[in-house]
């Protein structure tokens, strides 16, 4: 009886072990399914990574590429001012090699600074986004100037530090273009003297800066003698010739670089001279003059020389800073008047 009855119990045993088995087999079961599922997530996770690094590859190479052929010069700086890159471009624009850039602070290789307006742009390198552009003007080999357009972005380098990508875009035609077109609009362009518009500009500068200064401020205006009866008699074109060679012959008496001549209207032409007594603007009025005379020009229908002749009014005065300007070219044109009437070919001066 104790032996069945101890065969039962171990049989009952048995089943309770083949049934915890089980259990345990399809917990196993379950772990190796969700295994297999981990795996296959990880095998897709690996597959999208080295796609993004694939990609992530590609677009650094693009990048060098858009760096290295980029036309214009451009390179990186950390923001301790270390160089870390620097295109071909930057190279040519540096006149170095990559050794000789790569490594070395920005400041060493430019003849100016890099922030020559304004804060430097590598104080900025740790903001996001920051962005600023300014001129800059280096000297040439021969002192001709070329000019760049500065445009710089902060970014973080390969070695996780902030700094900032600068590009120089060479920008010399264009600042000689606004150079030409800001001469124009000073020159009067048949004359090639300054216009009525610099002379304005000018008296009002030299009134001001001459008051200050409690300096003498003068003022020749210079009309050509019977100049209507020249076009009638000679043509436009002849007129506009002689209109020519009087403007050289006054800028050639006006040497001093204070010294302005201009075309005042017509055939007037002024000359300012700023910190000059009425005895120095006599003088060079006179020598005006004689050169315009000298120069020689037919003029039949003149009631003065069977040349071309001038008749000039001198006024001169010292600046006061509650005035302006038209005082003394009132003075001037009033002693110009006074030449004409009492028989032209003259150099009179306004006397107060």
């Amino acid at each position: 009886m104790d032996v069945f009855q101890h065969t039962d119990l171990n049989i009952v045993q048995l089943l309770e072990r083949i049934k915890d088995l089980k259990a345990e087999n399809r917990s196993l079961a379950a772990t190796c399914d969700n295994l297999a599922a981990s795996e296959a997530a990880l095998e897709q996770l690996f597959a999208t990574v080295n796609q993004k690094l694939l990609a992530a590859e590609m677009l650094a190479m693009e990048l060098e590429q858009v760096f290295s052929s980029c036309a214009d010069a451009s390179w990186v700086v950390r923001q301790d001012g270390v160089v870390v890159r620097a295109n071909p471009a930057m190279l040519r624009f540096l006149g170095r090699s990559q050794e000789e850039v790569v490594g070395r602070r920005c400041k060493d290789l430019l003849e100016g600074r890099l922030c020559c307006q304004g804060p430097c742009p590598l104080t900025n390198a740790h903001l996001p986004q920051s962005v600023c552009e300014f001129d800059i003007e280096r000297q040439k080999e021969g002192g001709a100037s070329e000019y760049f357009l500065v445009s710089t972005a902060s970014l973080i380098t390969l070695d996780g530090s902030p700094g900032i990508v600068a590009q120089f875009k060479d920008i010399t035609p264009r600042k000689q273009a606004e150079a030409a077109l800001a001469r124009l609009a000073r020159i009067d362009g048949l004359t090639q003297v300054a216009n009525r518009r610099t002379f304005d500009e000018t008296l009002i500068r030299e009134w001001q800066r001459l008051a200050r200064e409690k300096s003498p401020l003068s003022l020749v205006i210079c009309d050509i003698d019977c100049f209507k009866k020249f076009n009638d008699y000679y043509g436009h074109q002849a007129g506009d010739e002689c209109l020519q060679q009087v403007a050289r012959a006054l800028a050639d008496c006006g040497r001093r670089p204070a010294d302005l001549v201009a075309r005042y209207g017509g055939e007037e032409f002024v000359i300012l001279l700023p910190q000059t007594p009425l005895e120095g603007a006599l003088q060079v009025a006179e020598t005006v003059r004689q050169q315009v005379e000298g120069l020689g020009l037919k003029h039949a229908a003149s009631d003065v020389k069977p040349v071309v002749t001038l008749s000039l009014g001198v006024a001169s005065l010292i600046p006061a800073l509650d005035g302006d300007g038209d005082r003394l070219i009132k003075a001037a044109d009033e002693a110009l008047y006074h030449a004409k009437k009492t028989g032209r070919n003259r150099a009179l001066a306004a006397r107060d």
